[in-house]
């Protein structure tokens, strides 16, 4: 009898578990937007809700974020050309910014924390901040997923494992970038606007 060979997915598991993953995030995220939705009115009207000016360096992190996206896409489109050099180099200054992103997000915290605007606080009117802590500390662990994405795709581009026929990790990588940067930009414009 002659074995029949399973036809090849329409889709590569790694994408599949990718576009997972970033599903649950979103609904994860969603989740803790709704809960300040939901929470603050009730605390405002029992006065235990205060309403503060977001760091800059969280609007800085933005503007990183989309320079990041930027140059990880150049990356990816130096790798579809076969010029590896350009992809190394790209998925290099990706790095590079996404290390500030981690260090603009550090110095918000900092600023929080001299405004006594921390995690656990001990002012139960201080809960807003608590909401922002957790929202981009999520965030800020998503960031690290991604980092560790780069140091591999920067790792198998000097291997000379990337090039236009062997595409997929540095999609993936290109993909989840562009989600962080994404949800951070929706997330800086949530919690910016609905302090």
């Amino acid at each position: 009898m002659k074995k029949v060979k399973d036809p090849a997915p329409m889709i590569a598991p790694s994408r599949l578990n990718l576009w997972l993953f970033m599903l649950a995030s979103c609904m994860l995220f969603a989740a803790f937007v709704s809960a300040y939705i939901v929470a603050r009115p009730d605390a405002e009207a029992k006065q235990l809700w205060t309403s503060f000016d977001l760091p800059v360096y969280f609007f800085y992190s933005l503007i990183i974020s989309v320079l990041s996206s930027a140059s990880i896409q150049m990356a990816m489109q130096a790798a579809k050309k076969d010029e590896l050099a350009r992809n190394r180099v790209f998925i290099a200054v990706t790095l590079v910014l996404s290390l500030l992103f981690c260090y603009s997000q550090f110095l918000g915290w900092e600023r929080m924390v001299m405004q006594d605007l921390t995690f656990v606080n001990i002012r139960p009117e201080h809960i807003s901040a608590s909401y922002v802590w957790v929202i981009t500390v999520l965030h800020f662990l998503h960031i690290l997923g991604g980092i560790i994405l780069l140091v591999i795709a920067q790792v198998k581009s000097i291997r000379l494992e990337i090039h236009k026929k062997q595409i997929t990790f540095m999609s993936i990588t290109n993909t989840y970038w562009h989600f962080v940067g994404l949800l951070w930009f929706i997330l800086y414009l949530f919690l910016y606007f609905a302090r």
